[in-house]
C-alpha cells in the first residue's frame, strides 16, 4: 500500500511546485502587488524596476539570514523620491500539507506608508497559488492574491513560463501577467487599480 502513496504524493509535489520567487512593486518577494509568504535564502537576491503612472520603482532584495529577507525600494515620482527599507521573516516555510507564514512590514522609516504585515502562501494543484494577508497601513483592508501558471507541467522559471494574477488590496484591484525569459529573469505587465504599470525583474539564486 506505500507505493501507490508514495506515487500520488510524489505527482501532488510535482504539480504544486511553486514558481521561482520574484519581487512585488513593494520590493520584497511577493506576487505582482502583495507579498507572499517566502523568503529568500541566505545569498539569493533580486533586482527590478517597474514603472507606472505614478512613478518610478528601483528594488533591490537579499537573504540577509536564514528566512530572514531585507529590501530596500527606491520610489521615484514627480512628487517625491523616497528610498523605503523593508524585512520579511518566514515564520513557516511552505510544505506539500502546510502552508508558507510570514511576517513583514514596508517603508520601515515611514518615508510614504508603513506598513506591518502577516501573509499566508500556499502552492496548490494544476498551477495554482494562492496568498492571504491581514495588516496595517497599505493593508489595513486586509489583501488576497491568485496565481496561475498558464503552463503548469512545463519547467517553472523559464521560457515560455507565464503566470497570471488577480489581486485585491487597498480596497482595490490588480491583475497582470509575469513572463520568463530565462532563468532568473522576468517581465512583467498589469494594472493596479486604475494605474498601468511594467517591469523588468532578475532573481539571483
Amino acid at each position: 500500500m506505500k507505493w501507490p502513496v508514495q506515487i500520488l504524493l510524489g505527482s501532488l509535489l510535482l504539480l504544486s511546485t511553486p514558481v521561482a520567487a520574484a519581487p512585488a512593486l513593494g520590493g520584497e518577494t511577493g506576487a505582482l502587488t502583495v507579498p507572499s509568504a517566502d523568503a529568500l535564502r541566505p545569498g539569493q537576491l533580486h533586482l527590478a524596476w517597474s514603472t507606472a503612472e505614478d512613478g518610478h520603482r528601483s528594488a533591490v532584495a537579499f537573504g540577509a539570514l536564514k528566512r530572514l529577507e531585507l529590501s530596500t525600494l527606491h520610489f521615484d515620482s514627480a512628487e517625491k523620491d523616497t528610498v523605503e527599507l523593508g524585512l520579511k521573516y518566514e515564520l513557516q516555510p511552505e510544505t506539500l500539507l502546510r502552508p508558507g507564514i510570514a511576517a513583514g512590514v514596508e517603508d520601515i522609516a515611514r518615508e510614504r506608508r508603513r506598513s506591518f504585515y502577516g501573509v499566508v502562501s500556499k502552492t496548490l494543484p494544476y498551477g495554482l497559488r494562492v496568498h492571504a494577508g491581514v495588516g496595517n497601513g497599505r493593508y489595513a483592508g486586509g489583501f488576497a492574491s491568485l496565481d496561475v501558471r498558464a503552463f503548469p507541467k512545463r519547467p517553472a522559471g523559464v521560457f515560455p513560463d507565464q503566470t497570471l494574477f488577480a489581486e485585491h488590496v487597498d480596497g482595490h484591484g490588480a491583475y497582470g501577467l509575469r513572463l520568463a525569459l530565462s532563468r532568473g529573469l522576468k517581465v512583467e505587465a498589469g494594472v493596479d487599480g486604475s494605474a498601468h504599470f511594467a517591469g523588468l525583474s532578475y532573481n539571483y539564486y
